[in-house]
């Protein structure tokens, strides 16, 4: 009941949202069964006895459904308290703990009911049940060998997972009473992920998963993922051995964990229902010699029993296991040393297998000579979305000749020693070993693969080719056979592998193939070529051939024809002998003999009858690897055509002529046998008789006697579209044949000679082609066939292979050929048909050409019949013409004429094309004229260009551009569209001449200007006012001598005003001061657009001209927002009118005449600041008004008006020197003149000081307008600018800032260079050699961002220049330096120049589509694969290059992203503040990071900035906010300069105020020294 309680509690947590807790056993039983028992979500403890209740509901359920267990001993479940539960060594009694137990996992226990009577095997344990689809896939055929190399496999998968430093050992073991395979891999247990089950369960290999990880790596590939199919182990016990017991161990488990197979039991132990396989199992200790072999603890050793078949001999199975596994044994291709390593330790029989000296791989390895030829293939299949890959690498081993005998005869030699029963021979030794995944596949039944037959038959190239033998190494692309001893025979990749170097296959066949060796990709051709240069090398080098002249040989080494000889084509020498002795036999020159058919090339089908001239053997005595060759004069040729040995001069020479050479092998192969006199004269006798004559054709009754279907004979004349006979069957006539036979039948065989070589048949169409060069129409080749008991029969299938042979009308010529001497021609002539089938433009115009207004040209339509044969045309059809070029364009041409000529030819003339639709097909003009029948359809169309017509209208684009013109502006937006007289668009590149009055073109390119791929003539930004102000002004275009468009108009109206008054009168000799002029619109406003600006070559100075040479002429006085001062002016220093003019320095309309009286005055007195001015009370006398000579410091004598005021001045002067010294005495009126002086001084000064203040308080309100809107256009561009507005800055106010604070270094100078350079600006690079400077190569988003990049740049590398390679640098120094001494200028700081072909580009990739032409990176991620929170992005995809500069690229093709910033930023990341940045810096490797706050982390530096970099990176402005900055810039400008006028007024203030404090003192004292006299 306590059982039920559980159970039921368990159901009533469904409602708890947490998932159930399962606890999976299986319960061994005291009666050497098991049982499953699943409990869910128990208490942590449970009695024992509910326990026990469970397994024994799961014990009576499972007696229902197997049979076996119905006849065990039955359980006393009554034993109560007695039950105890065992598990890994820990025993449990009256509770069960489940907290000793993982949760959700298996686990086995063993139930003991206190007898003391335990159990190590136990029914039913492991559950086997295989997967149903994996029984329809058992192997075909097991042998011995090939189970236990399944047992083996297993283990080798399992040592190879071995942790390093653990033991990777496998030791078989036949004895006499077991088969037993150990190895101390990992081991299992009984955990669901590693039970021991998997192993015997069928389809529950835990290494088929792990095949792709096998798929790709270095030859030899070793990574023993075999497992392909899941049934190898189970299979290989019941193949061996009747009962099977499997013992495992992990490390972590104290229990050796055991398997029992039985075959008979398995295939009864079946469930009622049919469904299940269950085996015994169970559990024991470990015992010595197991964990001796294993020291590091896991282990799993397989042991099969009742084993009844037949073993080899230890030997041999040591040797054959050596030959399956040998690259696991041994192997010193996965050494970086170059030792010998021993991947894994193979015992068999207590033997390591390294000690093992026999085998087959062994033995061919001791026998191969020189160097190894290799090179591995990648396979490809793709389809419906997947790819499979695989891997293959070839290695070829040659085998040579040693002391004449083959190498290969050697190892069979060897192997049938050892015990092998070897079959083979020399021609039929396997020259093909496979490896997969670097275990043999012995069953492969490659003889060689496709690639490896090179040369002709018995060629030198082809004998050695068969020396050669190629190990393939695959990986785990490749598919076995379910036994593992053969590949697929279906599998692609095995097919291509097998058909490699059949070229037709390899175009067939589904998979690409990329060949490559050490990284390299190569073409099949090179690896061809690369392999027949191997082989010879083979040969020459080690290949000991034994062929030996008796007499004196004759060494021939000049003009060797080495191709007609059939010798190495690397030969230079071969000597002659005519004697030759081989293996014991002579051969002499003479002798008549007989080379059997098929004994080489040349002796194919027949005999070959023949008499000996000569024995050639290659190179000199001295040299190995010589080829030796038979030539021979066929039985059918004389003497004097037979091969000829002279001597000329000392020089022998060698001409085989039409003899024969043969290979030496065709003695060896007893094939070459000597005929006698007798047999020679009646071979003779009977080849004149059969000798043929001439080729005749069968007819259509001979054919027939042969069976032949459809029609076989030529008629002499046909229709075209005839069908050719389906077969033309010739034979090769005797001499002695007469036509037709008299006394015989025709058909006989004696009448056809048995011919070997191959008729040619060729169809030549006369008039076709008159070159003797030109291919036939039609050619085939066939050697002679048999049918109905008749040889030398030529079968052409004529129908197959060529069905419209008579499609084209005229005579055909066949012609058939055997050799040179023996040929047959038929003549068949070929009418045309007379259904219509086509019409076809006449002549050989590609393309027609034609402008809108004019006639095509005169067309021909010719009239084909259904195969394109010309026939006349009957009459003229009803046509329909009209240009077509896609959806947009079809226009009609309605006016035609068309007419037949004599040859039945229809002729067109005089189509007129009108259409105004020719923008749709601009700026090709390619369209189709297709002329067409309006009753049957049949048309021609060809290709045409229809170009515009002539210029004859244009159409200004946006009129009011030539509006509100000013002198030497550039008109904007001002476009003109050029027409025809059909309203379409003229041709780009048409020439228009410009007339113009008041404009002129700044490009230079003259008046003559090109019509753009719009049609249009874009004057924007080109077209300057020369004009002045107030000026008419024309534009003009012509056509021809015809204006065809005429623009007037005119410069806005200015006038130049005088602000202050001129007064009527003035002293002659005096300054006029402070004389303002402004520029007025015809409204009287202020042009303040007329502003001096030298940097911008923006000039706007006054001039004044006057014929007094008291007047400067060339002083210019600038033109500050519109008006001008004139500080001082000297007047002449003659009485009368001064008259001068003043005018505008550039535009001199802009003038004013000016006039005043000069008077003369006795005295005047100078301003202390500088200037003259009449003084306000002149003391002169009534009579002469000549100053009073009462005056005692006053001399007095005639003066003129200059002189005096210099006196009264002097006089002054010595009255304040008197005062101050109070040692002269004092004249009273002259003090009281001196007391005026100073009284009229201090009201100057006062006065003054009050404009000064009302100035400064105008410049303080200007200054305080200009910060305000300052400051409102640093907030409108926010948020660039709201972290650091200082840093604001454009590229233009950058190029500025260069200029001027850091003059003396070549940015400075380049940035002269480019300011003032007419555009376009790239030429100035170009022929500066430079490209720009660091800082204004880019932008930034944000100020912020400027300032750190800047900053971890360094003033130093911002101010770099840079250059396109280092080529340019010499060239680039010298021109610079050229510049600065044209400026007058000098380069004084250290040269920094940075190369962009010097810089290593990024190379890995772009981001796709993106105008930025940005770097493709990867983001940083955290160690979980996180993104890191705050990163920004890399620096160097953060800096923004102009269009221009995208452009901008080295001789390789890469831009200034991949090579100048990639080299100064590198990966360097950025972030958004210095605390994201330091968090991310250990997940940073090598390029360091920055944060927008100001943090650096540079190479081992942490550092944060606090200053503005006075050298930064623009900031890039938004479309929206160009003229934002542009009117910042300005702001900043206007702000400055009010700044520098404050200062300016400030200092005047305060010498005003200077020198008011001096005339208080001297009027004081004056005033008291008065008062006192």
């Amino acid at each position: 009941m306590s059982s039920r309680r559980f159970v039921r509690r368990a159901l009533v947590l469904d409602e708890d949202d947490e998932d159930d807790v399962v606890y999976s056993f299986t319960v061994l039983l005291p009666n050497s069964t098991s049982v499953p028992l699943t409990v869910t979500n128990p208490e942590r403890e449970m009695p024992m006895g509910s326990f026990v209740n469970l397994v024994k509901e799961e014990y009576e359920k499972a007696r229902k459904d197997c049979l076996l267990m119905t006849k065990r001993t039955r359980v006393d479940w009554n034993l109560g308290g007695k039950f105890l539960l065992e598990s890994d060594g820990e025993r449990m009694k009256g509770v069960v703990r489940f907290a000793a137990f993982k949760p959700n996992s298996s686990h086995i226990i063993r139930l003991d009911d206190g007898s003391g009577v335990s159990s190590t095997m136990y029914e039913n344990l492991w559950d086997l049940t295989p997967d149903t689809d994996l029984l329809k896939e058992q192997p075909e055929n097991y042998t011995f060998e090939t189970a236990l190399a399944d047992l083996i496999d297993n283990s080798l998968q399992a040592v190879w997972s071995c942790s390093p430093g653990n033991r990777r050992l496998i030791s078989v073991d036949v004895l006499e009473d077991r088969i037993s395979v150990f190895d101390s891999g990992p081991g299992m247990d009984s955990s669901k992920e590693n039970s021991i089950a998997k192993w015997g369960k069928i389809g529950a290999s835990i290494h088929r998963s792990n095949k792709s990880k096998a798929i790709g790596g270095k030859p030899p590939y070793l990574m023993p993922y075999f497992g392909m199919f899941g049934y190898g182990g189970a299979y290989a016990c019941m193949h061996l051995g009747r009962r099977t017991l499997v013992s495992s161990k992990t490390k972590q488990s104290k229990k050796v964990f055991t398997l029992q197979l039985n075959k008979e039991a398995l295939i009864d132990n079946r469930s009622i229902s049919g469904k299940n396989w269950k085996v015994a199992g169970g559990m024991r200790d470990p015992l010595d010699e197991e964990m001796k072999l294993s020291p590091h603890g896991s282990f799993t050793k397989v042991e099969i029993f009742e084993w009844k078949r037949k073993i080899p001999e230890i030997y041999q199975l040591q040797c054959r296991l050596k030959d399956i596994y040998f690259p696991y044994i041994q192997c010193d291709e996965v050494s970086k040393t170059g030792r010998t390593l021993r991947p894994v330790e193979f015992q068999v029989h207590g033997e390591d297998l390294t000690e093992i000296v026999g085998g087959e791989v062994a033995t061919t390895n001791l026998n191969s000579k020189g160097e190894e030829f290799w090179f591995q293939i990648r396979f490809c299949v793709k389809s419906k979305g997947t790819s499979q890959e695989a891997n293959a690498r070839l290695k070829f081993v040659y085998f040579p000749i040693v002391h004449g005998k083959e190498s290969i005869d050697i190892i069979i030699e060897s192997l049938e020693k050892e015990g092998y029963k070897v079959s083979e021979s020399f021609q039929t030794f396997g020259r093909v070993s496979v490896r997969r995944l670097g275990r043999l596949l012995p069953e492969v039944p490659w003889a060689s693969i496709p690639f490896m037959e090179r040369g002709t038959i018995a060629s030198t190239l082809r004998k050695c080719c068969q020396r050669v033998k190629c190990f393939v190494d695959l990986d785990a692309g490749f598919v076995p056979t379910p036994s593992k001893t053969d590949l697929a025979s279906q599998n692609l990749f095995s097919v291509a592998l097998k058909n490699f170097g059949i070229k037709s296959k390899e175009k067939d066949n589904d998979v690409s193939m990329v060949i490559h060796r050490e990284g390299k990709s190569l073409t099949y051709g090179q690896v061809e070529q690369s392999y027949h240069e191997w082989v010879l090398k083979m040969h020459k080098s080690y290949d000991e051939e034994e062929a030996v002249g008796e007499d004196e040989a004759t060494v021939i080494f000049d003009s060797l024809d080495n191709k007609a000889l059939c010798i190495s084509p690397g030969c230079q020498a071969v000597r002659v002998h005519m004697v030759m002795k081989r293996k014991g036999k002579s051969w002499e020159r003479g002798q008549k003999i007989r080379i059997m058919k098929g004994a080489c090339s040349g002796a194919h089908k027949n005999d070959v009858y023949a008499t000996i001239d000569y024995f050639l053997i290659e190179n000199f005595e001295d040299e190995t690897g010589g080829d030796a060759r038979i030539i021979c004069r066929q039985i059918n040729f004389s003497e004097e055509e037979g091969c000829m040995l002279s001597t000329i001069k000392g020089i022998s020479k060698l001409e085989i002529r039409k003899s024969s050479s043969f290979p030496i092998s065709i003695i060896d192969s007893e094939k070459c046998v000597l005929l006698d006199e007798n047999e020679w004269n009646r071979k003779l006798v009977k080849q004149k008789e059969k000798d043929p004559s001439r080729i005749d054709l069968l007819d259509e009754k001979d054919c027939r006697t042969l069976n032949f279907n459809g029609e076989t004979t030529i008629g002499a004349s046909v229709c075209a579209g005839r069908t050719p006979p389906q077969q033309i069957v010739a034979v090769v006539r005797p001499a002695s044949y007469t036509s037709p036979p008299k006394l015989s039948k025709k058909l006989d065989q004696k009448h056809i000679v048995k011919m070997d070589g191959e008729m040619v048949m060729e169809v030549e169409l006369q008039g076709r082609s008159r070159d003797k060069n030109a291919k036939p129409l039609y050619s085939d080749r066939c050697f002679p066939t048999i049918l109905g008991g008749f040889h030398g029969l030529y079968v052409f299938k004529l129908e197959s292979k060529f069905p419209h042979l008579f499609k084209q009308a005229g005579t055909y010529i066949f012609s058939f050929s055997v050799g040179n001497s023996i040929t047959c021609k038929k003549k068949v002539i070929v009418k045309p048909s007379f259904k219509v089938g086509s019409w076809k433009l006449g002549g050989n115009q590609e393309t027609i050409n034609v402008r809108v207004g004019s006639c095509l040209p005169p067309l021909s339509i010719i009239c084909l019949d259904e195969y394109e044969n010309q026939i006349p045309f009957a009459s003229v059809p009803s046509l329909q013409v009209k240009l077509k070029a896609g959806l947009d364009f079809e226009v009609p041409v309605y006016k035609i004429e068309a007419n037949l000529i004599d040859t039945g030819i229809l002729k067109f003339k005089n189509m007129l094309v009108k259409t105004d639709g020719l923008d749709h097909i601009r700026p090709h003009y390619k369209a189709t004229l297709e002329i067409c029948s309006k009753d049957e359809p049949f048309s021609v169309s060809v290709a045409c260009e229809v170009k515009p017509g002539p210029l004859k209208c244009v159409v200004e684009n946006n009129p009011q551009a030539l509006e509100n013109l000013l002198p030497d502006s550039t008109v904007e937006n001002y476009i003109l569209e050029m027409f025809d007289g059909y309203n379409n668009h003229v041709e780009e590149g048409t020439t228009v001449l410009l007339c113009m009055n008041g404009f002129c073109i700044q490009d230079s390119m003259g008046l003559d200007l090109k019509v753009d791929s719009d049609g249009c003539i874009d004057l924007s930004g080109i077209l300057k006012v020369t004009a002045g102000y107030g000026k008419p002004v024309s534009l003009a275009v012509m056509s021809g001598k015809k204006e065809i468009f005429k623009k007037e108009s005119q410069v806005e109206i200015r006038e130049l005003r005088l602000l202050t008054e001129l007064p009527e009168y003035y002293t002659a000799g005096t300054n006029l001061t402070n004389l303002k002029f402004k520029v007025a619109d015809s409204y009287g406003i202020m042009d303040t657009s007329i502003n001096n600006d030298e940097k911008s070559n923006c000039s706007h100075t006054l001039s004044i001209e006057s014929t007094s040479s008291s007047v400067d002429s060339t002083v210019r006085y600038a033109f500050v927002h519109g008006s001008c001062k004139i500080t001082s002016l000297a007047l002449p220093e003659t009485e009368g009118v001064f008259s001068f003019k003043v005018f505008h320095s550039r535009h001199p309309e802009l003038h004013m005449n000016l006039k005043i009286q000069l008077t003369s005055a006795q005295t005047s007195e100078r301003d202390e600041i500088g200037s003259f001015e009449p003084n306000p009370r002149i003391y002169l006398t009534p009579q002469s008004k000549i100053g009073s000579t009462s005056n005692p410091w006053v001399t007095p004598t005639q003066q003129t008006p200059s002189s005096q005021s210099q006196f009264r001045l002097l006089s002054i002067r010595e009255m304040s020197s008197a005062i101050s010294s109070q040692t002269a005495p004092v004249d009273m009126s002259q003090l009281n003149d001196y007391t005026e002086v100073l009284k009229a001084q201090l009201n100057s000064y006062s006065e003054k000081i009050l404009k000064v203040d009302e100035r400064l308080k105008c410049l303080e309100a200007e200054h305080e307008e200009a910060a305000q809107e300052l400051s409102a256009l640093q907030a409108s561009l926010e948020p660039i600018g709201v972290s650091f507005p200082e840093c604001l800055s454009t590229k233009e106010s950058m190029m500025k800032h260069i200029e001027e604070k850091h003059h003396n270094t070549e940015a400075s100078l380049f940035c002269s260079l480019y300011r003032n350079s007419p555009a376009p600006k790239s030429q100035l690079l170009s022929k500066q050699g430079v490209f720009g400077i660091v800082a204004l190569l880019g932008s930034v988003a944000s100020t912020s961002l400027s300032r750190v990049l800047s900053e971890y740049l360094g003033e130093d590398t911002m101010l770099a220049l840079v250059c396109k390679s280092s080529r340019l640098r010499p060239d680039s120094d010298l021109k610079l330096q050229a510049e600065a001494a044209r400026l007058e200028r000098s380069i004084t700081s250290r040269s920094h120049v940075l190369c962009l072909g010097l810089k290593s580009p990024w190379i890995g990739g772009l981001v796709e589509n993106d105008p930025q032409r940005k770097l493709s990176m990867d983001d940083p991620m955290l160690t979980n694969g996180d993104p890191i929170p705050g990163f920004q992005g890399y620096a160097v995809n953060m800096i923004n290059l102009a269009e221009e500069d995208l452009n901008i690229k080295t001789n390789d093709g890469h831009g200034l992203r991949e090579t100048l910033f990639y080299s100064l930023f590198g990966k360097l990341q950025v972030y958004e503040t210095k605390a994201q940045a330091e968090e991310a810096l250990e997940h940073i490797n090598g390029d360091g990071a920055v944060s927008l706050d100001g943090f650096i982390a540079k190479g081992n530096e942490l550092y944060t900035v606090y200053r503005k970099p006075e050298i930064r990176f623009p900031v890039t402005a938004r479309e929206n906010e160009e003229e934002k900055w542009s009117n910042l810039e300005e702001a900043r400008n206007r702000v400055g300069r009010v700044e520098n006028e404050i200062e300016e007024e400030r200092c005047s203030l305060l010498k005003l105020e200077k020198k008011m404090d001096k005339a208080n003192e001297r009027y004081e004292s004056a005033t008291k020294l008065s008062l006192e006299s």
